[in-house]
């Protein structure tokens, strides 16, 4: 028997709609040789559609009440419950070409989100449920409220997609905001740039987002190497686009 009662520490609100539910599994357009990886399955109300696709599914889930009820419902042979946190887990050792899902804890969501980043040479598409500013953030443009290191950081390797937006009434307990749907693909063809050189200069960027480029990356990028790279030092970091950050940071990386 599922709990009435979420645990606060886990940030659960799980997801009763069906008809939500049908509509994630269909988005999800899941075929049976497919290695499907759902995260924080909860007590299942994604999982019980998503069997009904596919073969086998892996689950990882950090809640051990869950876990007992997951490995009580189903069969072994169906389900491969893995109880860990999921920022512990090495999706490479999984598999490869990993389709991953889930419905992500709000107070933890950027972090996993870096983690699936990491090991994005072993994933080929992901689905997640996150708050919908989350969301907003990942797909925003330049010079938009929105627009910031989370959206940079994700853009530089994923082609990223809103799907639609899911009702605080389709959850129990229900949350105060609204949830959305992400899509996230690898790129089909990567940027060619220093990884770490480009997250240090967005993150010194966004680490002073008030000021100009020319004192926000004092000490981390020269005024000479910004008009080296067109950019004006008189810019806010949140004018420019990825783009504009990797030609920084391919300069920087040269000098």
């Amino acid at each position: 028997m599922v709990p009435r009662i979420a645990k606060k520490r886990f940030s659960q609100n799980f997801l009763r709609d069906g008809r939500v539910v049908a509509d994630i599994v269909e988005a999800g357009n899941f075929s049976v040789t497919d290695t499907v990886i759902e995260i924080g399955p909860g007590y299942g109300a994604l999982t019980n559609d998503v069997l009904k696709k596919i073969p086998t599914l892996i689950a990882i889930e950090v809640d051990r009440d869950a876990v007992q009820y997951l490995r009580s419902k189903f069969s072994e042979d169906r389900l491969t419950v893995i109880e860990a946190d999921c920022l512990d887990i090495d999706l490479s050792v999984l598999g490869s070409s990993l389709r991953l899902l889930g419905n992500l804890p709000y107070h933890i969501s950027t972090p996993i989100l870096f983690h699936v980043d990491a090991g994005i040479n072993s994933i080929k598409d992901a689905m997640f449920m996150l708050q919908r500013e989350v969301v907003d953030r990942l797909v925003a443009s330049p010079g938009s409220s929105s627009y910031g290191k989370l959206s940079i950081t994700m853009q530089l390797n994923w082609e990223i997609e809103k799907l639609f937006d899911i009702s605080p009434e389709a959850f129990h307990p229900k949350p105060k905001v609204w949830s959305s749907i992400l899509y996230l693909r690898p790129r089909a063809i990567a940027y060619d740039v220093d990884r770490l050189t480009f997250r240090r200069i967005v993150f010194g960027a966004f680490s002073k987002r008030r000021k100009t480029l020319r004192n926000a990356l004092k000490g981390v990028v020269s005024e000479e190497q910004l008009e080296c790279a067109a950019i004006d030092p008189g810019q806010r970091p949140e004018t420019l686009s990825v783009d504009d950050y990797v030609r920084l940071s391919n300069i920087v990386s040269q000098t």
